[in-house]
């Protein structure tokens, strides 16, 4: 698919710490992907929380980062770039001299923080979230906190606290270790400054408490270094009070050598870890999910939405922009997909297994995967094509799911697993003989496609006495799909306990009817 029939945006968020850039690319039928990030750190809030007002030197960094972004998502080919400036920009006496600065490389707005807030909700939980969430983003000058119950912000607030307004605006010296009093003074400026979110959000409760931002990121990974496992998808608030209490009694020098904890977040680690221990001790969050999503994605699901998308499936979304990048044979996987539904729901139909919607859903998504591989290497394709999804971060499905999709795209070509094959050893039983179920539809499927025709029409399944008839329609005898799916046979009776046989039944395209061809030989 050509650039012609896609949109690149780029998306600048202008943050009190650091300046971010998301460059995404809109596929057709997808939310978009991102081509290109980038970030830099420009720290308009370390003077502006001293002093008043950005120093001239901060004022020009950021013009200079935004002119530089703007050009590069115009040499990646967007035609629109978005930049949103948030709490530094709202707060600055010489707010007017920033944003003109900026406004040399293109168009910016400041955003209310409720409107920040909103976005930042909008980024985490996606498009339709389900239940009661509670969203915590900790940025350099505010907080925002988001409460969303089934899609509805139901309490929402933008909080005059944050790492750098804290570590710069209280009068407290973070470069040194923090005493008890001066650390006390920090968790007092929470309670106050949060004392009406913590009410709201009391008064309608949550079910999942979910934290981003770079500080949230950071913490996460300093207590997954700690705890040995290195996933930073969550954190306990036990290792996050232990993690802020051995590190406030750090200097500066002395904490960039924590584990997870990256250098130029080390003045500013202890305000903005003060931020997420007392906030999860005031709202009773034990274990906060930890999210790398924020302001910049949700200005790229505000922006499809704003263009009249608004019913793409999260997972369909991710499958189909993956596959645009890899310039997938479209007719080839839609073809294939289709067959592959039809096996499955006859086959179910037919008590050939009892998988229910979400394997149905893997199998679909494979489907239209399973030849993207093709653009690098044709001879093992399939082992590409599992590779990539593996890799590529689709977003919508957990990791076991993932982790299956690339197991029915990597069999769906050359030799078939037995049972016991070793690349199904981290599923449960269940699983492994779904998958190799699953495959073997979507090898079944690319055979009838041999060709890239799409020549079969339609596919009715019969079964009697130990033999599975396939009945195939199409207007041209399919004798090279038919002789092929003839080599499945052994592997299909394994796995099923069926005999494989199949039919042509002939279709006129003159009067559309259908006529069975009697001279056809069964895969008998």
């Amino acid at each position: 698919m050509g650039s012609t029939e896609c949109e690149t945006v780029g998306f600048i968020d202008v943050g009190t710490n650091s300046i971010h850039l998301l460059v995404v690319r809109f596929y057709p039928e997808s939310m978009g992907t991102p081509v290109f990030q980038d970030k830099e750190s420009v720290r308009l809030g370390q003077s502006l929380y001293s002093t008043g007002s950005i120093s001239q030197e901060a004022v020009d960094k950021a013009g200079l980062v935004v002119a530089r972004f703007a050009h590069i998502s115009r040499e990646l080919g967007a035609d629109n770039v978005l930049v949103y400036a948030t709490c530094a920009a709202r707060e600055a006496s010489n707010r007017r001299e920033l944003v003109e600065r900026m406004s040399a490389g293109a168009e910016v707005k400041v955003i209310p923080g409720v409107e920040e807030a909103r976005l930042i909700g909008l980024g985490v939980l996606g498009q339709h979230p389900v239940g009661r969430n509670l969203v915590i983003d900790i940025g350099g000058g505010s907080t925002e906190v988001i409460l969303n119950h089934d899609g509805e912000n139901v309490y929402i607030d933008s909080l005059r606290m944050g790492a750098v307004r804290y570590a710069y605006g209280l009068g407290i010296d973070c470069s040194q270790p923090v005493s008890d009093r001066d650390f006390n003074s920090i968790l007092r400026s929470v309670d106050a400054s949060s004392y009406h979110a913590v009410n709201g959000v009391r008064g309608h409760g949550f079910d999942e408490a979910t934290g981003s931002s770079g500080t949230m990121i950071a913490l996460a990974e300093m207590c997954a270094a700690r705890r040995g496992d290195n996933d930073a998808s969550y954190m306990l608030l036990d290792e996050l009070r232990q993690i802020i209490a051995d590190v406030r009694a750090m200097d500066q020098q002395q904490r960039a050598s924590v584990p997870g904890l990256g250098k130029s977040r080390t003045d500013i680690i202890v305000t903005g870890g003060a931020i997420a221990q007392e906030l999860m001790e005031l709202f009773g969050i034990q274990r906060i999910r930890i999210s790398t999503r924020g302001l910049k994605q949700g200005m790229q699901t505000d922006y499809l939405i704003s263009q009249g998308n608004t019913v793409y499936d999260t997972r369909d979304s991710s499958v189909r922009a993956l596959a645009h990048r890899c310039n997938y044979d479209r007719k080839h996987s839609d073809a294939v997909e289709r067959y592959c539904m039809m096996l499955f729901d006859q086959s179910y139909e037919l008590g050939m297994h009892s998988m229910k919607g979400n394997m149905r859903n893997l199998l679909s998504s494979a489907a239209i995967l399973h030849d993207i591989g093709e653009h690098i290497s044709y001879t093992d394709h399939n082992l590409i094509s599992q590779m990539i999804i593996e890799h590529a971060g689709l977003v919508g499905f957990d990791m076991n799911e993932v982790r299956m999709m690339g197991l029915m795209v990597r069999f769906h070509h050359k030799k078939f697993p037995g049972p016991r094959d070793s690349r199904l050893a981290d599923l449960s039983p269940l699983q492994a003989t779904e998958v190799r179920k699953c495959a073997m539809f979507l090898k079944m499927a690319d055979v009838l496609d041999r060709h890239r025709t799409s020549m079969i029409s339609d596919i009715r399944l019969t079964r009697s006495a130990g033999i599975l008839m396939l009945e195939l329609s199409s207007e041209d005898e399919p004798s090279m799909e038919m002789w092929r799916l003839d080599k499945l046979k052994p592997d299909f009776e394994k796995l099923f306990g069926l005999r494989l046989t199949a039919v042509w039944k002939h279709r006129c395209p003159r009067d559309n009817l259908f006529y069975k061809d009697n001279n056809t030989e069964l895969l008998s």
